[in-house]
């Protein structure tokens, strides 16, 4: 209720205060008012951030019945930093030619590039290039790690049911699985030596896991390189 008030309180000193004044065209106007503040907000949430992710504001229509009048000097936009730390901005476009200002409210989304499925996966399934694509998801929405690249997936085995563009994250996954056969990389004096080996355990990329060496029949802790390779140090 006190934020209508509020709102209403806004409006009616906006009337009133540019009563007098001429007026640019409606949509012109208001495109004008939103192209200021949506360039504002990208400029100052792209240098908080620091970080790779594409950053989109979108700002939301203004009351079809505002009249801005014109203004002779650039429009001028601010929000407060507790504002501009959120995902909904509240901005304040002005014009310093004559005094008038509005609010507007803008909504900032922080994209990234994510790994998805492009088709409905059934566990067991290996993973391929048409059954992957890379789409752009808001940061907020992703649940822990996600992948940026469809080649660092290909050949990797799906673990449980996927619906059709659902964001990939390790613990649907197995680069290598139990029971896969794989290829042990060792290096010992500097000489390169492979053996076949036999996974005992699930792992994604990085992780340690236990494998059995098929020629010697025993079980050494290998790291997961590649969905058919592990590295050990001797």
């Amino acid at each position: 209720m006190n934020n209508l008030a509020s709102i209403l309180r806004t409006l009616t000193f906006f009337s009133l205060a540019t009563a007098a004044l001429p007026v640019l065209a409606s949509n012109v106007a208001h495109q004008m008012v939103s192209d200021a503040a949506r360039a504002y907000v990208l400029a100052q949430v792209s240098g908080q951030t620091g970080s790779a992710a594409s950053i989109e504001v979108d700002v939301s229509p203004i009351d079809e019945r505002i009249q801005v009048p014109q203004c002779a000097a650039p429009l001028d936009a601010s929000a407060s930093s507790n504002s501009l730390s959120q995902a909904n901005v509240t901005v304040r476009v002005s014009c310093a030619d004559t005094g008038w200002f509005l609010y507007v409210m803008a909504r900032v989304r922080q994209m990234q590039p994510v790994v998805v499925t492009s088709v409905p996966l059934s566990p067991g399934t290996l993973l391929d290039r048409d059954q992957l694509e890379v789409v752009n998801l808001e940061i907020n929405q992703l649940r822990g790690t996600t992948y940026t690249a469809i080649d660092e997936l290909v050949g990797v085995r799906v673990k449980r049911r996927l619906r059709a563009g659902q964001p990939l994250v390790p613990s649907q996954l197995c680069f290598v699985c139990k029971g896969d056969n794989v290829v042990i990389n060792a290096s010992v004096g500097g000489l390169q030596i492979q053996a076949s080996g036999v996974a005992e355990q699930d792992g994604n990329l990085g992780d340690n896991i236990m494998v059995k060496n098929t020629s010697s029949n025993k079980n050494i802790d290998a790291r997961v390189i590649s969905s058919s390779e592990v590295s050990v140090n001797i």
